[in-house]
């Protein structure tokens, strides 16, 4: 009876040695792994979070591999055409053109998105144009960025000529360096008005002769009426036209400049859309 007792006790010491808990050394280390996995996974999570919030942002900057599709699609539910330059001389009321679509939606774009708002016509030709659509301000280069760095595709159009008002962009500036290359997209920040006034047809032979141009009869008479630039035509985009505010643009364009064409004093602008087109 006693060994039987004995025996029983035995088994049951050695029964409950192998069934006890681990040490808490065991604990510690499954509580730092799994806090260290934990900690992974929020890690991941939000470096997840970042990509995609950086994705997101790149979908929405325009490039020159998306700028047709981003400018097509937003031309579908933006379809304004009057546009108002505001400036300290007074509005210049403008006119786009529906059939140079891409530069259109582009125009609209930067003007809902408060783009031009503080820049400055930074460019003033005397009987030739003023230019604007850039500034000084660090604003300028951040708002670019978000934006994006891109060329608007030629939509050059023969019926739309540099006749006086005319609102025409700037193309990139490789196409002076290098005609050659006959790169003709234009620079979506930078746009131009032509201010010139009427001029003759000994004068139009003049610029046929020294541009190698050909003016044609019907041009020559929108020219000779109303003024303009006819050695600018094939070369770059004109998108709209000045409808109200032509007197503005002459007045700007008699400011004194320094040896860079660039007024003495700033002329800064906002640009808004018309009500009158919404």
């Amino acid at each position: 009876m006693r060994v039987l007792i004995l025996l029983y006790l035995f088994v049951g010491f050695f029964i409950s040695c192998n069934t006890s808990s681990p040490p808490d050394e065991y604990f510690e280390d499954t509580v730092k792994n799994r806090t260290s996995n934990s900690n992974n996974i929020i890690t991941d999570n939000i470096k997840l979070a970042e990509e995609a919030e950086l994705q997101d942002k790149y979908n929405n900057v325009i490039t020159n591999k998306n700028v047709k599709q981003k400018l097509n699609n937003y031309a579908l539910n933006n379809n304004e055409t009057l546009i108002k330059i505001i400036t300290s001389y007074g509005d210049i009321k403008i006119k786009l053109y529906d059939d140079t679509p891409l530069h259109r939606a582009s125009f609209i774009m930067l003007i809902k998105n408060k783009y031009f708002d503080n820049t400055l016509f930074y460019r003033v030709v005397r009987n030739f144009i003023i230019q604007g659509g850039n500034s000084d301000n660090d604003n300028v280069l951040h708002k670019m960025a978000k934006i994006g760095n891109y060329k608007i595709p030629s939509e050059i159009r023969a019926n739309h000529i540099h006749k006086r008002g005319a609102l025409v962009m700037a193309v990139q500036e490789q196409y002076f360096r290098d005609t050659s290359k006959h790169d003709k997209s234009s620079s979506p920040y930078n746009f131009y008005i032509v201010q010139k006034g009427p001029i003759s047809n000994k004068y139009m032979d003049k610029l046929e002769d020294r541009y190698k141009i050909k003016i044609n009869k019907k041009d020559r008479e929108v020219y000779r009426k109303y003024g303009g630039n006819p050695h600018l035509d094939g070369d770059y985009t004109v998108f709209g036209e000045v409808y109200s505010g032509i007197k503005v643009v002459d007045e700007i364009n008699k400011v004194l400049t320094d040896a860079n064409d660039r007024p003495q004093d700033n002329i800064l602008i906002s640009i808004v859309i018309d009500e009158n087109s919404i």
